[in-house]
């Protein structure tokens, strides 16, 4: 009797062990699909460029003057690849504004490169344009920080209501050959605190209008007195498996490899 209970004993625990074993396995595949899984987000995410304002509404006043910041967010392109060239293009209604300026920031700036700009600003098609290019392109660059400033006027007249200022046909260059996807915000300036949509404005095609650059402080002290340098570090793009889910995946796998080699003693 003994030993038929002990048969039955070693059976439960090659059972057991058997089970053990399918789930470590079942386990290591479901971390490695999310491994996968997460580092085609982290992937997806490196080749997006994020264009927005500092404030998306601005009340003003007919008359008066205001400042957008654009905030430039990047980590790159494919295999590692910077971002090159930057064109900010700030779309408005000729009746309502003005753009009267258009400033770089130091986000594209570094070490072993200059900053060559344009400024287009064409007023009766209610378009600015603000070219900037790294000479050379030294790798390109990536990170978080202002890349232009847009200085605009309320017309005198304007009346009452709200205003775009749309920042959709800007363009994002890296150093490779794949371009990027670009996601941009506009700004919404309340005028005289109406609140209604002022008729829209149709603008050309912005590659329609000449790019005769003007003469411009584009190029000159990006930084403002108070400003601290842009967050860019020319590095390459954060791989999507991180070492954090590595070392994840391979701890829990061999903390159920240990279970199911020491099973159930008794």
């Amino acid at each position: 009797m003994t030993g038929g209970h002990d048969d039955d004993d070693s059976s439960f625990d090659r059972t057991s062990g058997t089970v053990s074993a399918a789930v470590v396995i079942t386990s290591i595949a479901v971390l490695c699909a999310a491994s996968v899984s997460i580092a085609g987000t982290a992937v997806a995410i490196d080749q997006v460029a994020i264009l927005s304002p500092d404030r998306t509404t601005v009340d003003a006043t007919p008359g008066e003057t205001i400042e957008l910041d654009v905030t430039l967010r990047s980590r790159g392109g494919h295999g590692g690849e910077g971002v090159e060239a930057v064109t900010v293009i700030a779309q408005y209604h000729p009746d309502y504004l003005e753009v009267t300026d258009v400033d770089r920031g130091p986000w594209l700036e570094g070490a072993e490169t200059e900053v060559e700009t344009s400024e287009t600003i064409a007023h009766e098609q209610g378009t600015a344009i603000l070219e900037q290019r790294r000479e050379p392109a030294a790798g390109g660059t990536t990170g978080d920080g202002r890349i232009a400033t847009v200085t605009l006027r309320v017309a005198d007249d304007a009346p009452a209501g709200t205003t775009t200022v749309s920042l959709d046909e800007s363009a994002v260059d890296v150093t490779g050959d794949w371009p990027i996807a670009v996601v941009d915000e506009s700004a919404t300036v309340a005028i005289d605190g109406g609140d209604e949509p002022l008729e829209p404005f149709d603008h050309p095609d912005a590659d329609e209008i000449d790019r005769e650059p003007e003469a411009s402080s584009a190029g000159t002290d990006p930084n403002g007195p108070d400003e601290e340098p842009s967050e860019t570090d020319g590095s390459d793009p954060v791989s999507g498996v991180t070492i954090g889910i590595t070392v994840a995946v391979v701890g829990l796998a061999v903390l159920l490899l240990a279970a199911v080699r020491d099973g159930p003693r008794g």
